[in-house]
């Protein structure tokens, strides 16, 4: 093999490690995200806005767990319609980030409002508040092509080693209910 070869096979090879290196490099596994504001699709909203009123909060006090406040709410379980829209305020009153992740927050288009950093894995995303931090969500709650679907709402604390506690709640996405004079109609 000629010296001129040699030089060219390594420089191929160099030029192939670098393009492995660079999409590695910028394409992380985990992307975290910072965002202080409205999104981008929330039409000139400013983080100054004032939020729409939630229908529904998680709220997570000093130490505690999530707590789920509503009348769409019984117990851990939040219920959503499917193509309704939906307000929902995460409220960080811990004295620690928290993170709120959900792979429903990948299904649907999300508006927000507040400051949080934002979350995106695989299979979901989320965000991270800060104490004393709020975050309001607006979305409309997706369809499934099923009669009823489940979603788990990871509330924990910001991911560092030794924190393991996490807490789940459920969200729970039924298909609309034919009302009643529709189904007599018919008869």
């Amino acid at each position: 093999m000629k010296p001129t070869d040699t030089f060219l096979s390594i420089l191929l090879f160099a030029r192939v490690m670098a393009v492995i290196a660079g999409a590695i490099v910028l394409v992380p596994q985990d992307r975290t995200l910072a965002h202080d504001g409205a999104s981008d699709n929330h039409q000139g909203a400013h983080s100054s806005a004032k939020p729409a009123t939630a229908d529904t909060e998680i709220v997570v006090q000093e130490g505690g767990h999530p707590i789920l406040k509503g009348p769409q709410t019984h117990g851990q379980v939040l219920t959503l319609v499917a193509g309704e829209p939906i307000v929902l305020a995460l409220r960080n009153e811990d004295h620690g980030p928290r993170e709120f992740i959900s792979p429903l927050f990948t299904k649907t288009e999300i508006h927000f409002l507040g400051r949080a950093t934002g979350i995106f894995r695989k299979d979901a995303a989320g965000f991270r508040l800060n104490p004393g931090d709020t975050l309001t969500l607006q979305f409309t709650a997706p369809f499934s092509g099923f009669r009823r679907m489940y979603d788990l709402i990871w509330c924990g604390h910001d991911g560092k080693p030794g924190s393991e506690l996490q807490e789940l709640l459920i969200i729970m996405t039924e298909e609309k209910q034919p009302h009643a004079a529709s189904e007599t109609h018919g008869r």
